[in-house]
């Protein structure tokens, strides 16, 4: 039996001594091919259904016949069992050790998290104890209301009934029982009071407690450098700062409350229990331990199956979103019913996990009522031998049973309180594991960038992604792009080209070498007011949820003027497409943008990356979603900017259009090294470059086309091929006419200088 990612299966036995080798741990198999068949397909043993069932991680696993069959014929084979079945019970050993570490100190992260709220805590404990002490005196009362009643039957014997109040001693200071009782009821309301004050107060804290972890997790989350999203899919993040924080907000939050009840209460019963009778406190003490004993066997395992449990849930919402994300692509392949299955495959592990938490639950509560059951009979018992034996009152043994039954319902209630918050440390150990983490990368230390002119220096530079190390992108990369140049990168698909933008972001260091901005090493800057000074247009812009001015002012720390607004949107050629909006500006677009097309997105994203005035202009395929005339339009601008020197502007492109405009080409190999630098016109000249080969192999008549686009000549020819193509960028019914949009370029080509 084989089992790989966590899917089991069983493989013909005919077939091992074919095998060669055994990759286990990336969830395949190399070598020849193995016929591999679903265990319910083929009937498979018990035994091995249930191993399939047990098995979580990616791992090998082979029943002890095929073990010796291997052993025998493959012995390579058997080395790789036998060091999965080690790694196996490492990973037991590690989640073992994880899980003694975790529990009472996560416990004690969430109670530290009211800390600021101190005070607010010691008034709902006040609150509390008075309530307690209230309440838990009922049971005394009762005891002394019996004595008296008794004491005065037994002094009236033979009187007329109803015997006479007066003739009934009194219960406390001279007070008769009506009197003191009408004494008790006012204190009652006061206990009344109280509790709802310790309600209200520690429903409160509670509340802040989770609004300040999530807080938390997002603040840690969204600062997490580029690996860790890497390794996290989306879903997963998404279910952790949902699923897991409401699991964590309803332990706060709902049995926080009556968990400190039921510990003031509990204790303020076992005194009064030994004020009683100190002989049926021990008795009863003997009950403490097993008690105690079983809470802590299956608080761990509840604490441990609430992870699963969230790890199961984590799963389904990753499914779900993977297949809602990309719900198109799963119509055109018909592949509806396969996801179908695979969504239900994630819903029977949440259901497995479930089932056993019901079974583990069950039992818990089982064996602590039957020992709360157990002791009530011997308490009792015993008891009513102190009565007969005459040391002890009616009075008290009523007042210590109803003590008993009052303290076992608290501890019953600490049980249940404690299986409650196993469930919450469960899902919080998932959070923490999100705040504890440090990124690699810090966006807050180091040096702050000073910008320059924007020369960009690559030195030596070799790097792989963390998550694929094996693959190295580049190996000892030179490249120096000059100040105020305008320079595209191009290169076959998976070489390295947005790779480049990614490293000048600092989104990730180099794994040697350095890479230098204006003479500044970007591995010592703080990345945050590096990133101020880079600009970056993607080929799939991600716009967010609002209106179109908070997508271009996004990320400034200054609120722009109106006037800057429309004078960076004129010039990227999106501003009478805004004003066709009847909100404008202030039109909300939905969530990503999804009221625009992909080229009215990609406009915006270019206005969104000049209104930062960077000092480095990244373009990554930033006019794919353009038509040829929109492209050529937006180009012009791109062209004003390329004279003024003013930022430097590095390209990453495969079209023909964006490549010719660039002053510089820089071709990547398929090492990842640079093979070719020059002007455009020399490369695309030579037959024999780098450059020419890679055109030819991508060209395409849409890349035809848009190299035969000739860039405007002079503003009157960009202004009649406005007009002549205007569906796009709209000519209808605009605020402003094609003479006020070009008012925003200067004859001398030098960009709209904007107001700070």
């Amino acid at each position: 039996m084989l089992a790989v990612g966590g899917g089991c299966w069983i493989v013909r036995r005919s077939v091992v001594s074919s095998l060669r080798t055994v990759m286990f741990g990336n969830g395949y198999l190399a070598g020849r091919p193995v016929q591999m068949i679903k265990p319910s397909l083929v009937g498979a043993n018990s035994v091995s259904r249930r191993l399939c069932h047990r098995l979580v991680s990616p791992t090998l696993v082979l029943n002890e016949r095929l073990a010796l069959t291997v052993r025998t014929r493959e012995p390579a084979l058997y080395r790789s069992y036998s060091a999965a079945a080690k790694l196996q019970q490492a990973r037991k050993t590690e989640d073992k050790e994880t899980e003694e570490k975790s529990g009472l100190g996560d416990v004690a992260r969430l109670l530290m998290l009211a800390r600021p709220d101190w005070k607010l805590l010691a008034v709902a404990i006040t609150l509390l104890a008075i309530s307690c002490a209230i309440g838990m005196s009922i049971p005394k009362v009762i005891g002394l209301i019996l004595d008296v009643l008794k004491t005065g039957l037994e002094n009236n014997e033979g009187q007329e009934k109803p015997i006479p109040m007066a003739n009934v001693p009194s219960i406390f200071m001279g007070l008769s029982i009506y009197e003191f009782l009408a004494g008790f009821a006012g204190l009652m309301v006061i206990g009344i009071a109280a509790n709802y004050g310790r309600i209200v107060l520690l429903r409160i804290l509670s509340e802040r407690v989770v609004a300040r972890l999530r807080a938390n997790v997002i603040k840690k989350t969204i600062h997490q450098d580029a690996e860790f999203f890497d390794r996290h899919k989306v879903g997963d993040l998404i279910s952790r700062l949902g699923s897991d924080a409401y699991v964590v907000s309803r332990s706060m939050t709902q049995k926080v409350s009556d968990g400190f009840k039921a510990l003031i209460c509990g204790g303020v019963g076992v005194g009064m229990m030994v004020s009683i009778s100190p002989e049926l406190s021990g008795l009863l003490l003997l009950f403490t331990p097993p008690v105690l004993f079983s809470s802590s066997i299956f608080g761990r395992k509840i604490r441990r199956i609430s992870t699963e449990l969230q790890e199961a849930t984590g799963q389904l919402t990753r499914v779900s979103e993977e297949q809602l994300s990309g719900v198109r692509t799963v119509q055109s392949f018909v592949a509806e019913q396969k996801e179908i299955h695979r969504y239900n495959f994630a819903i029977r592990d949440i259901f497995n996990v479930g089932k056993k938490a019901a079974f583990v639950n069950a039992q818990f509560f089982t064996a602590t009522s039957s020992l709360g059951d157990i002791s009530f009979l011997v308490v009792l018992a015993y008891g009513s031998y102190l009565v007969l034996k005459g040391s002890l009152t009616i009075g008290d043994l009523t007042a210590f049973m109803l003590y008993t039954e009052y303290t076992g319902s608290s501890v019953f209630g600490l049980t249940s309180f404690y299986s409650e918050l196993m469930q919450g440390v469960g899902a919080a150990t998932r959070l923490f594991e999100l705040t504890d983490r440090v990124p690699s990368i810090s966006p807050t230390s180091g040096k702050k960038f000073v910008p320059g002119k924007g020369e960009i220096v690559f030195k030596d530079v070799s790097f792989s992604y963390p998550t694929r190390p094996s693959n190295m992108i580049f190996n000892d990369l030179n490249l120096q792009i000059p100040a105020g140049s305008n320079v595209c990168v191009v290169g076959p698909s998976g070489r390295g080209k947005s790779t480049i933008a990614l490293l000048l972001l600092r989104f990730y260091n180099p794994t040697s070498g350095q890479i230098f901005i204006d003479g500044q090493d970007i591995s010592k800057l703080n990345s945050k007011s590096l990133r101020r000074e880079i600009g970056i247009v993607q080929q799939e812009p991600i716009l967010m949820s609002g209106t179109i001015r908070d997508n271009i002012t996004y990320g400034l720390t200054e609120t722009p003027t109106t006037e800057e607004i429309r004078t960076v949107a004129k010039q990227c050629f999106c501003h009478n497409f805004i004003t066709r909006f009847p909100h404008g500006y202030d039109t909300v677009i939905g969530p990503q943008g999804a009221l625009l097309s992909g080229g009215q997105k990609q406009r915006i994203a270019i206005a969104r990356a000049l209104i930062k005035k960077p000092s480095i202009l990244i373009l990554d395929e930033a006019t794919s979603a353009l038509d040829v005339e929109s492209e050529g339009a937006i180009n012009y601008t791109f062209g004003q900017l390329m004279k003024s020197k003013s930022m430097t502007i590095v390209s990453i492109a495969h079209r023909l259009s964006t490549i010719r405009r660039s002053e510089k080409i820089i071709v990547l190999g398929n090492d990842g090294s640079v093979v070719e630098t020059g002007d455009f016109k020399d490369l695309f000249a030579d037959p024999s470059s780098e450059l020419s080969k890679l055109l030819n192999e991508k060209s395409s008549r849409t890349e035809a086309s848009s190299a035969n686009y000739q860039p405007p000549a002079d503003e009157k020819q960009l202004e009649d091929e406005i007009i002549a193509h205007s569906s796009d960028l709209g000519s209808e019914a605009h605020d402003d006419s094609v003479e006020e949009i070009l008012k925003d370029v200067s004859s001398d080509g030098k960009p709209i200088k904007l107001s700070q």
